[in-house]
């Protein structure tokens, strides 16, 4: 069945559309005018209302739209001409806005729509061009020389050298971390002087955009606010293109020039007392992490440099001049905190040195059985591990300081590393003691190479190690006490030289299924469930899936071991077996299975 028409269409939502309007709610008004467009899309009422709403909406293009569509149906319609001069002035074309009006002006005085937009559009040229405006070609003329040299000829016909086949993608320099800086205060500043207090609903909505927990489990409504907070940041970014171009940015920088002297003596002394504050602050926070690496507590040390690496990112060459220097100092002593690490105790048993050089190079430990201070310093993170690796990355690409680099790379190296993926890791830490070369830091250099033996030791490359400990035993001499390196050196080669038992559950579950799948679907199920038996019997018991030799002795049992010729009883008392090994450790035992 057929809609039935509204009867009056036209007149209920053109009027609905005007009293929303008049409520200040444009979405729902331009809603009701599309509705009365779809039933009369020749009304002029209508068409000049709409217009109306859409500039009262910020959206001057469509408002332009449907007054000159007016004014073709109507060319003597006021209100058309006075909507179409409107939408001129919100487009930021003010010259064509002020003829349009002062044409308006000579057919109607009254009511004084005419009057107020030729007010309004000669007062924004002046303050455009105005006195407030300086002298262009004086002030701005080596910015204006500066771009003409930059600018190429496009008239001038340019012969391509060699064309390729193969299409290539247009490669866009990146920001350097101090262009990038410039262009985040400058872009601050600009919504600061043009949105004033709203500058901070633009931040707010800007950080909302990126936030991960914008996405939720409920997607509609994901879906939803995302609308919500784009449609928010598209109308302040349009406004502040507006306001901008109705006031440009350097008559607000001369406006600020001719200011009293007084006024700059204060922000000159403001700024003074800044960077004393900064600089106080700075030497706090230092002191406060070389006292952790002293006693060894590298957790803290971590927490401490994260809050002074904010602190600096807070700061600018201009508010903190020693910002480069205060660098250097952070992330020299982060490295001698992450190199105290590898270290032995001779507090600890063999066993327990061998656990800690197991967990430093993330070779998979057991459970502790005494106090490790390696291991209860360590700096845990739970995070997402690829966040944080495309975090590292982001960071590195536009980072400058050489120190911050190291350790950037080292991070880098030692999630990947994490991630098992052992070839990019050994790239970015080859990186770390080139750069750490090249400024003369043997720190660095050790921990980057660190983290080489543990990605060879994690894959069981025996050689690599042995040729990265001596390397690296004829670097550490530079240092001031190398024993406490050379020893744990020495007994990372030992371990690694050791041969280790492969782990044999992952290749007997692929046999299985390999078994399983070739199966009719009758068998298929008995089998599994006789897998899953067998998988509860002890080793030593054990019918294997895999093909191996027997090993010498598996096969005897008891009696067959004590067996003797011509007799059928053993001699002497019954022996029973010796009972399962327990744990000294209170709550735990080692299960034969």
């Amino acid at each position: 069945m057929e809609e039935k028409q509204l009867y009056g269409a036209l007149t209920v939502y053109r009027e609905r559309g005007a009293y929303l309007r008049r409520l200040e709610q444009f979405e729902k008004a331009k809603a009701s005018y599309d509705e009365a467009y779809k039933n009369t899309p020749d009304d002029v009422r209508m068409l000049t209302g709409r217009s109306q709403v859409c500039a009262d909406a910020v959206q001057p293009v469509q408002a332009y739209s449907d007054a000159e569509l007016a004014l073709k149906l109507e060319p003597g319609n006021m209100n058309a001409r006075n909507m179409q001069a409107r939408a001129m002035y919100t487009m930021s074309d003010f010259e064509r806005s002020v003829v349009m009006n002062y044409r308006g002006a000579r057919f109607r005085r009254q009511p004084p729509y005419f009057i107020e937009g030729i007010n309004q559009g000669v007062e924004t040229i002046q303050d455009c061009i105005g006195i407030n405006a300086g002298n262009v070609m004086v002030e701005f003329l080596p910015l204006i020389k500066q771009i003409e040299a930059g600018r190429i000829d496009e008239d001038e016909p340019q012969k391509p050298l060699h064309v390729s086949r193969i299409p290539r993608p247009k490669k866009k320099r990146k920001l350097t971390q101090l262009e990038a800086r410039k262009h985040l205060t400058l872009a601050r500043v600009l919504a600061m002087k043009y949105l004033g207090p709203m500058a901070y609903d633009k931040f707010f909505l800007q950080e909302l955009m990126e936030d991960k927990r914008l996405k939720s489990a409920n997607s509609g409504g994901s879906i939803e606010l995302k609308a919500i907070v784009k449609e928010a940041l598209r109308s302040l970014s349009e406004r502040q293109d507006m306001l901008r171009a109705q006031r440009p940015y350097y008559t607000i920088k001369l406006a600020e020039k001719a200011e009293s002297k007084h006024q700059n003596k204060y922000k000159e002394a403001v700024l003074i007392k800044e960077r004393e504050i900064g600089a106080r602050t700075a030497e706090r926070l230092l002191k406060q992490i070389e006292k952790c690496m002293r006693e060894n507590r590298i957790m803290d040390l971590i927490a401490q440099a994260e809050r002074m690496q904010m602190f600096l990112d807070g700061k600018t060459p201009r508010t903190l001049p020693d910002k480069e220097l205060y660098t250097d100092r952070l992330y020299r002593a982060v490295g001698e905190g992450y190199l105290s690490q590898h270290r032995l105790s001779y507090t600890l048993s063999e066993r327990g040195n061998r656990r800690r050089i197991a967990f430093l190079m993330g070779l998979p430990v057991g459970r502790p059985k005494s106090f490790d201070s390696v291991m209860a310093n360590y700096p845990y993170k739970f995070i997402d591990i690829k966040q944080a690796t495309a975090k590292v990355m982001a960071t590195l690409e536009m980072c400058e300081n050489s120190t911050m680099k190291c350790w950037l790379m080292y991070e880098l190296a030692r999630l990947l590393c994490t991630q098992k993926n052992y070839a990019l890791a050994k790239f970015y830490a080859k990186r770390c003691q080139r750069e750490a070369q090249e400024i003369s830091n043997v720190t660095w250099w050790l921990n980057g190479c660190f983290v080489l033996m543990s990605g060879d030791m994690q894959q069981g490359n025996s050689n690599e190690v042995r040729i990265q400990v001596e390397e690296a035993y004829e670097f550490s001499k530079k240092l001031q006490d190398p024993e406490r390196v050379q020893a744990f050196l020495a007994k990372c080669a030992e371990i690694a030289a050791e041969t280790t038992t492969a782990d044999e559950r992952k290749a007997i579950v692929q046999r299985e299924r390999q078994i399983i799948n070739v199966m009719d679907e009758a068998q298929r199920v008995e089998t599994q469930v006789l897998f899953k038996r067998m998988s509860t019997v002890p080793p030593g018991r054990r019918f294997s899936v895999l093909p191996r030799k027997p090993e010498p002795g598996e096969s005897q049992a008891e009696r067959k071991r004590r067996f003797q010729k011509r007799l059928s009883v053993i001699p002497g008392p019954e022996r029973a077996l010796p009972p399962p090994p327990k744990s000294e450790t209170p709550g735990f035992q080692i299960f034969d299975i």
